[in-house]
């Protein structure tokens, strides 16, 4: 057994893929017989979900206030009296924030560096190295981050595509391919009474096809676009809605779209969700629409989708492929494209064999290749 630190300053139940990977490895961890420490921010909202964590998983959860402009002091004080009183074989620096205190720090951390992973989710090559903010150039980050990732024992990156990025630099000898695997205690397929149960509970219309998009809602997520191509899709398959899932800055904006397109009652905004939440929308789904225009490193939502049992229409960017396999377990397509959007929409509302046969085999994949169980033992198999 081994003794494993996980440091993210972002975990659940605020949502964020770097929380929800941190949150999913600590379990699946444990699952593997490994004992696990977690180093987090605390806020008011979080303080039932940690203490529920904790108990249910024997995961000790360590925690700092996060106050502004000190914050990454107070993580490498917090890390630093954590190395003093256990002795970790393994300190995982899980989101950006965690690397960036590790590399403000990089040289009072190079004592561990033999026992210390970082993860790339995607994101930082341009954040830290290609396109850094005024702040972080003039705080030295770019050359303080590569001395840092240059000293630890690996870096773990979350797909192919990221593993691509990052080949031809100085750190390649460093990489370790470990792809993203998810909670199946949380996302599972459900029964056909079960899913009545669920859109019974949720005061969902049963005859209704549903089109559910769930994410952090930003512009680049797809969701306006999504919302610009239903009424097309009206106009092929009536009986559908729309839902939407989560909270961000652009949901006034969806919400005002929505009206202008003269589509509001065919939408329904449900707010930032629990992932236990979000499993339920997914399990009554009849497709997961989120075609985003970000260059995705993986694209996990996807894979909590065919945990339930659904297949997925994805934007064809960066790491997607690698969490939906075209034709098979769902749709990649052009994300500025509404027709081509619209098409496959209305291909999978329709033909209910397809759509049948697409989730069948997005679901049989993802049980094979990518639980959180099987993550966590490559990360500790070296």
């Amino acid at each position: 057994m081994k003794n494993i630190l996980i440091i993210s300053y972002e975990f659940p139940p605020i949502i964020g893929g770097a929380g929800v990977y941190a949150h999913d490895l600590a379990i699946g961890l444990v699952k593997n017989g490994q004992k696990v420490d977690l180093l987090t921010y605390q806020t008011p909202g979080n303080t039932a979900f940690l203490a529920a964590f904790s108990a249910t998983w024997n995961i000790t959860c360590h925690t700092i206030s996060g106050k502004p402009l000190v914050h990454f002091y107070q993580l490498y004080k917090r890390l630093n009296t954590l190395i003093k009183q256990h002795s970790y074989d393994l300190i995982i620096f899980s989101d950006a924030r965690a690397k960036k205190m590790g590399a403000f720090f990089a040289g009072a951390l190079k004592s561990i560096s033999n026992r210390s992973v970082s993860v790339l989710h995607g994101g930082e090559q341009s954040s830290f190295f290609n396109n850094p903010s005024r702040m972080l150039k003039l705080s030295g980050i770019p050359t303080k981050m590569m001395q840092f990732l240059a000293q630890q024992q690996r870096i773990v990156v979350v797909s192919k595509a990221e593993y691509e990025l990052w080949e031809s630099s100085p750190l390649k000898s460093k990489l370790q391919l470990i792809q993203h695997g998810i909670d199946t205690e949380i996302f599972y397929k459900r029964s056909m009474d079960e899913v009545t149960e669920l859109k019974s509970r949720l005061k969902l219309n049963p005859s209704k096809k549903i089109v559910l998009s769930a994410s952090r809602l930003v512009k680049p997520k797809g969701q306006e676009v999504l919302l610009e191509c239903l009424p097309a899709i009206l106009k092929e398959v009536q009986d559908t809605i729309c839902i939407i899932a989560g909270d961000g800055d652009h949901l006034p904006v969806l919400r005002r779209r929505a009206k202008e397109l003269g589509i509001e009652e065919q939408v329904l905004f449900t707010g930032g969700l629990a992932r236990a939440e979000l499993s339920q929308y997914l399990a009554v789904c009849d497709v997961f629409v989120l075609p985003s225009q970000y260059y995705e490193s993986f694209g996990l939502v996807y894979l909590e989708a065919a945990a339930c049992g659904k297949t997925s229409i994805a934007g064809n960017r960066g790491g997607t492929s690698e969490a939906i396999v075209n034709g098979e377990t769902g749709y990649l397509i052009d994300p500025f494209c509404r027709e081509e959007l619209t098409g496959r929409v209305v291909e999978l509302l329709r033909n209910e064999k397809l759509r049948n046969q697409l989730s069948i085999s997005a679901y049989e994949r993802v049980l094979t290749t990518f639980s959180n169980t099987a993550m966590a033992g490559k990360i500790v198999s070296r």
